[in-house]
């Protein structure tokens, strides 16, 4: 690991801390916080964005909970879910026992990000298609590693906590549009810090090949393939093909689409009312995260194309606000009825495309029969079109004004405390 990735890494980093200030204030989450307290009393550690403490292992689910509370964090297209919101909890969550060189700190999140890419890569498309939250069931086990990593574990002991983090891998994408979701995300973070401490403790000891059994109960594969043990050609995952940073509050299977219509837009002085057809055309499963075609409310509508293209062709533009538990408005269904999914595998994946094998295409017919369509392979914050170093801090300006002013702080940190004051004051 060089400064190359550890610059891609603290990228992640300022993304994460935005994301999670973003949940701060959440009425919900402070009713989660005060379960836990209520359960098993308070702690040492702080909630990110509250001025309430939990133990460790409770601290690494609410952080985890409320970084993917809105789906607002980074996505890795390896891995096809969000590695850095079950990572960085738990990482956190050791960070607070002893003083730990930064830099250390940043390469165990590098490691985690490299094992979720490699086994997101080699398990097969089948183990998302079929249902499975790979934020979770994947994202378990790169937790673990990062920990086990940071901690510096003998072999042995790193072996046994990874067989604990697969034995207690879990999610469903049936729990999409639900608060459950973000609950993989918060239990896949205890469960990795858990794995952990067991392990380094000699609290409890299991098999310690359990890999190879993942990949035959998980996807379509037989064995493990040994591309997961090779050592990287292009580089880390964090830098090659990177993390997908976020502008919007959804899921990032509609980001293709939102570009295609903010450009449409940009283009063409389109009325609604003179729109008569809209077709979204995908490759097959190219939507498979976008499970809701009329959802109900916000929260459905963070994975419904139809909502976010009918809220930015009337709104022009997409909030917060409009991905919470809020009742569509009467005008925003008129314009999703209009909305169609079409899928077409005679298109030519574009070589470059993010994630690989993907597009999608907004076509706008109007009343008069004229046809406007725009066509995305790689949108705005994913690797191969990410966001500038300034955009990003942008982000954390909007939720965590003081972090932002106070950038050069997180810049020149050189330990864990450091880190962590950082995160709970703004400075250092």
């Amino acid at each position: 690991m060089g400064e190359k990735e550890r610059n891609e890494a603290k990228k992640g980093l300022i993304d994460f801390l935005a994301t999670a200030f973003a949940s701060s204030k959440n009425k919900n989450i402070e009713q989660f916080i005060d379960f836990f307290i209520a359960e098993h009393g308070m702690g040492n550690q702080f909630v990110i964005g509250y001025n309430k403490k939990l133990n460790a292992s409770d601290a690494a689910l609410v952080n985890g909970f409320l970084l993917h509370y809105y789906d607002y964090d980074d996505v890795h297209s390896d891995l096809r879910g969000h590695a850095s919101s079950v990572i960085l909890p738990a990482l956190l969550s050791y960070s607070h026992k002893f003083n730990y060189n930064f830099n250390h700190f940043i390469d165990s999140y590098i490691v985690g990000i490299e094992v979720a890419a490699r086994i997101g890569r080699t398990i097969g498309s089948q183990h998302y298609e079929k249902g499975w939250h790979t934020s979770s069931t994947i994202g378990v086990i790169a937790a673990t590693a990062a920990c086990a990593y940071f901690l510096s574990l003998e072999k042995e002991k790193f072996a046994n906590a990874l067989g604990i983090a697969i034995t207690e891998a879990s999610g469903l994408r049936a729990q999409f549009g639900t608060d459950v979701k973000p609950l993989h995300i918060g239990l896949s973070a205890q469960k990795a810090y858990m794995a952990v401490a067991y392990s380094e403790k000699n609290i409890v000891e299991g098999n310690k090949d359990m890999l190879p059994l993942f990949y035959e109960m998980f996807s379509d594969k037989n064995k493990i393939p040994n591309d997961i043990f090779i050592e990287p050609r292009q580089g880390w995952a964090i830098h090659d093909p990177g993390l997908w940073f976020k502008l919007y509050p959804c899921c990032s299977a509609n980001y293709h689409a939102i570009d295609a219509t903010i450009e449409i837009q940009q283009k063409y002085d389109l009325l609604i009312e003179d729109i008569a057809q809209i077709n979204v055309i995908f490759p097959s499963n190219g939507d498979s995260a976008l499970k809701f075609t009329q959802p109900q409310n916000g929260l459905e509508g963070r994975f419904s194309v139809e909502f976010v293209i009918s809220k930015l062709l009337k709104n022009k533009k997409l909030t917060l606000e409009d991905f919470l538990e809020n009742t569509i408005e009467p005008d925003i269904q008129n314009i999703m009825t209009k909305i169609q999914r079409v899928y077409d595998d005679t298109i030519k994946p574009n070589n470059n495309a993010l994630p690989l094998g993907r597009f999608t295409i907004v076509e706008i017919i109007t009343n008069s029969n004229q046809s406007y369509s725009v066509r995305i392979d790689t949108p705005k914050g994913s690797p191969k079109k990410p966001l500038s170093l300034k955009e990003l801090i942008g982000k954390l300006e909007i939720y965590a004004p003081k972090h932002a002013d106070n950038i050069e702080c997180l810049k020149n940190v050189e330990n864990t405390h450091e880190l962590l004051s950082y995160i709970k004051n703004g400075r250092v």
